[in-house]
């Protein structure tokens, strides 16, 4: 029986307690692959640099108050790396963006679970808040406020749900 990988580790589902120490540069790093990742995945023109500094605003939000997101976010950097080394960069996206699906905190029993729920879903948010997926929508007006065209209808809205 071949040995169980890394990222399949069973964990506790509760949140993973940050050592204390800031995150290295390598994390940072292995973080923003991930990050850089999701354009691609969901074929997007976007110039994702534009948003690294908000990235930067959401990792440091996070590690910071009650809810410290730094063993997540250390744990999520290790299951990337040792995903991309076992399975090849697109593989590794394909696992954390389109077949892990993990919604419920409960649901995060092991390590790529945790890297899912707490970190790779974040990301997505964090994506969509500052205007990432507008590709998806033609002529995408004020795609921030979820809202386009106008009152007139001179152009459909963006959540119709009607794709053309």
């Amino acid at each position: 029986m071949p040995e169980p990988v890394m990222w399949d580790e069973a964990i506790d589902p509760k949140m993973i307690v940050p050592s204390g120490d800031a995150l290295t540069e390598w994390q940072m790093a292995t973080l923003w692959a991930m990050f850089v990742a999701i354009p691609p995945h969901w074929k997007l023109d976007f110039p994702i640099n534009l948003l690294h500094s908000r990235w930067l605003d959401m990792i440091e939000a996070q590690s910071a108050g009650n809810s410290d997101y730094r063993g997540e976010y250390a744990n999520a950097a290790s299951v990337y790396d040792a995903m991309v080394k076992a399975l090849g960069e697109n593989e590794a996206i394909e696992l954390l963006y389109g077949k892990t699906i993990v919604t419920k905190p409960e649901d995060a029993k092991t390590r790529l679970g945790h890297a899912k729920y707490f970190v790779v879903n974040d990301f997505i948010r964090c994506f969509v808040a500052t205007g990432g997926f507008r590709g998806f929508v033609p002529k995408a007006r004020n795609y921030t406020g979820f809202m386009g065209g106008s009152r007139f209808r001179e152009w459909a809205p963006v959540r119709t749900g009607v794709h053309k």
